[in-house]
């Protein structure tokens, strides 16, 4: 038996007690991994909807090593205080990996660059604007530093015209994007997980989608300028695959 097959995987996140879909791309991150073979176990458990973190969750989990992969896009106030809390991480033994959130890995950046890419369609990245769109927090403001670092590195690896970030809680929120972006032509990309309430509500309203209309899949003609809207992130087919090298770097 290889070191992943004597590996149990617990995938957290952060769920929703009023917008169940929400937790949809953590578990299907999950069921992804679950189904590779490589893990004795892969479980998923949430902070706002069942199964609930809990210590308990890892006395049910049977391997010689079993590493917790919080599905969070940055450090912050969930994974670094409320989580150990929960789990009790200073009480358990060695065998117990608590990675970094998946969102911190390097592979965001080729990530995020195909995801913009799958929108961009006829245009040239030359001539348009990428508007990166992050949660922020006011708790925490270690967690506006893990986008900004991503951001850097694909400026520095792409043609974008201007490679730019936006934010739900913090300035420049989403309802600046007209006075962010640069070009005329405007590609949106939600640094979030799921096309949950923020994905699927809350960022085409503040772009100033009518109600009703397509979000994604079609241009949209806004403040004078031409707007394209990728889906979050964490609905990436490819997502899976940051948490497996995130485990590769923790679980030795």
């Amino acid at each position: 038996m290889n070191e992943e097959q004597d590996t149990a995987l617990l995938v957290l996140g952060h769920g929703s007690s009023k917008h169940p879909d929400s937790s949809q791309s953590v578990r299907m991150h999950a069921e992804t991994l679950g189904s590779s073979g490589r893990y004795k176990q892969v479980q998923c458990a949430f902070l706002k909807e069942e199964p609930f973190i809990d210590a308990e969750l890892l006395a049910g989990l049977n391997a010689e090593t079993v590493c917790i992969v919080p599905d969070f896009l940055a450090e912050g106030y969930f994974t670094r205080q409320v989580i150990p809390v929960k789990l009790k991480l200073a009480e358990q033994g060695g065998q117990v990996r608590y990675c970094p959130p998946v969102g911190t890995h390097p592979l965001m950046v080729e990530l995020m660059q195909a995801a913009a890419e799958d929108v961009l369609g006829d245009w040239s990245p030359q001539q348009t604007s990428l508007l990166v769109i992050g949660h922020g927090s006011t708790k925490n403001t270690c967690s506006k530093q893990t986008l900004k670092s991503h951001l850097a590195e694909l400026r520095a690896q792409s043609a974008w015209s201007q490679v730019a970030d936006l934010w739900l809680e913090e300035p420049p929120k989403v309802d600046e994007w007209a006075s962010v972006a640069s070009c005329r032509q405007v590609v949106i990309l939600p640094f979030l997980l799921n096309d949950g309430q923020h994905g699927g509500w809350d960022i085409p309203a503040d772009l100033g989608i009518e109600p009703g209309v397509a979000v994604h899949g079609v241009t949209h003609e806004l403040s004078g300028r031409q707007v394209r809207l990728a889906p979050a992130l964490g609905t990436s087919p490819r997502f899976a695959e940051a948490i497996e090298a995130i485990v590769r770097i923790w679980g030795q």
